[in-house]
């Protein structure tokens, strides 16, 4: 890989526009901090900015955005060393045709694009799949989500009432004609105990085993779990509060299960309901606070915060390590009581890349351009062998007609000569077979390599859901062990390649 060009003096334009995520905010607020965190950008950079191109309007395709094609006629005039924006995905979030026209402006032109978080080089290989590949997924996130808006089941609420699915403590009801909640006491008592617990310090894991003790059940699964108790301490709906827009699904490329994105406050819709409180707002606002100071896992907000997301494992449970942010620091924690103990994030990345460098140098072999398939040469000697196997039985069917005296021995031996040159024949093709076999696994371990060598030299220059991608493209699963109170680096891991 290249290394990013010298940025200093460079003249520049930047170009703003709303994301996704912010749609239904003040656009110009939006374009203010955006404008703002790009002239850091430029200054940390040594980059002159020359020219600005707000782009007001939210049009799919590339000829409804002037801006963007004000732009694209100043980057092909050659006006500008380097573009900023706040991310790839604000350039080239439209059609294929126009991602296409906007991605070769910048090849073609010597270009670069500079984001907060990354300088990319189209004239650099990786730097240009990289994009190619942000711009696709983005794209596809895009049509996933105007989809799933389009088929959406238009809810009719009545007078800010609208019941989905009853909290736990809760059980739907009629006001007249009207739906609403009704505290169901069988649960609500459990509800008040884990508030009362939480203001008297102790921690949702500690509240949840002792709920489960006294007999509560959840109602989706089998016992009550940290991330289950955290969820009913900061749900409005005990307050007598209805909550709308609090998050968002959204299916993401490759993954069957949607991602739920948490939405912040000043996002959602909040309304009185006609259902009871279970517990009063001093009480409500009393855990609030207490758990903006306690450590907890970090809210998504549809962006990928770690490299490791959903590859590790632990070893006690089987459950996949949480990503939890501790005295500002990150680390990787499982959160069913009693299992591995933590580690932080930082340490065990570091474990698994110098495990898959080690992997490398193991394997000393030339990366190919692919992993040959091995399907046709095991079929051709599955087939090797029942032909053998027929033969074989054609050769103790010789035996008996000489014992039962239909061949005379002369004959016998005639057959059998031509038995035996056919089971020679098979022995020379099933060798030639394996041959090709074992010499088609070493390019196959070849190719195994050159992935891991791939995924070794993009790493550093990808995003988490970047890094995310290349390691799951070379391991299946990581197995996490640690014991407890033990030394910070002493856990073990336990690497699954991805077969195939």
């Amino acid at each position: 890989m290249t290394p990013v060009p010298t940025l200093s003096g460079l003249r520049a334009g930047c170009y703003l526009r709303k994301s996704r995520m912010e749609e239904g905010l003040d656009t110009g607020e939006v374009l203010r901090r955006h404008r703002e965190s790009l002239q850091e950008c430029a200054q940390r950079h040594g980059l002159a900015v020359v020219d600005w191109y707000p782009e007001v309007v939210s049009g799919e395709s590339l000829y409804a955005r002037p801006q963007m094609l004000r732009l694209l006629e100043d980057v092909e005039a050659g006006r500008f060393g380097a573009v900023l924006c706040m991310d790839l995905d604000r350039l080239s979030r439209g059609r294929m045709k126009d991602q296409g026209i906007i991605l070769d402006a910048f090849r073609d032109s010597g270009t670069l694009i500079v984001t907060p978080e990354k300088v990319y080089d189209l004239s650099d290989e990786i730097d240009d799949e990289l994009a190619e590949f942000k711009t696709f997924m983005s794209r596809r996130e895009y049509k996933i989500i105007n989809k799933r808006l389009r088929r959406g089941l238009r809810r009719s609420i009545q007078d800010g009432c609208y019941v989905a699915n009853a909290p736990y403590g809760y059980r739907k009801a009629m006001a007249g004609r009207r739906p609403t909640l009704e505290v169901w006491e069988p649960e609500a008592r459990f509800v008040r105990m884990m508030f009362a617990l939480y203001a008297e310090g102790y921690g949702c894991t500690a509240i949840a085993g002792h709920v489960n003790a006294l007999g509560a059940r959840p109602r989706r699964s089998a016992a009550f779990s940290r991330n289950s108790v955290a969820k009913i301490l900061q749900n409005p709906t005990y307050t007598g509060k209805i909550v709308w827009d609090q998050k968002t699904r959204v299916k993401k490329a490759g993954s069957a299960k949607p991602i739920t994105i948490r939405n912040p406050p000043e996002k959602w819709t909040v309304t009185d309901g006609l259902h009871p409180p279970i517990i009063t707002r001093e009480d409500f606002d009393r855990v609030q606070e207490i758990m903006s100071d306690r450590r907890r896992p970090v809210r998504r907000d549809g962006g990928m915060k770690s490299p490791l997301s959903g590859l590790v494992r632990c070893a006690g449970c089987g459950g996949t390590l949480q990503r939890v942010v501790s005295k500002g620091e990150p680390y990787l924690v499982c959160l069913r009581k009693g299992c591995c103990a933590g580690a932080k994030l930082e340490l065990v990345e570091r474990r698994l890349l110098e495990h898959l460098g080690d992997t490398l140098e193991h394997l000393r072999l030339t990366a190919p351009d692919r992993a040959p398939d091995l399907s046709p040469l095991r079929e051709a000697l599955a087939a090797i062998g029942r032909e053998t196997a027929a033969v074989q039985g054609q050769k103790a069917r010789l035996h008996e007609l000489l014992e039962l005296g239909e061949y005379n021995l002369a004959t016998y031996r005639e057959r059998m000569a031509a038995v035996q040159a056919k089971l020679d024949g098979l022995e020379r093709r099933e060798a030639g077979v394996r041959a090709r076999l074992e010499g088609a696994q070493r390019a196959k371990s070849t190719a195994k390599a050159a992935g891991i060598r791939t995924a070794l030299d993009a790493y550093r220059a990808c995003d988490a859901a970047g890094r995310n991608a290349l390691l799951r493209a070379v391991l299946e699963a990581v197995i996490y062990r640690k014991a407890k109170r033990s030394s910070p680096a002493a856990f073990e891991l336990e690497c699954i390649p991805r077969s195939g």
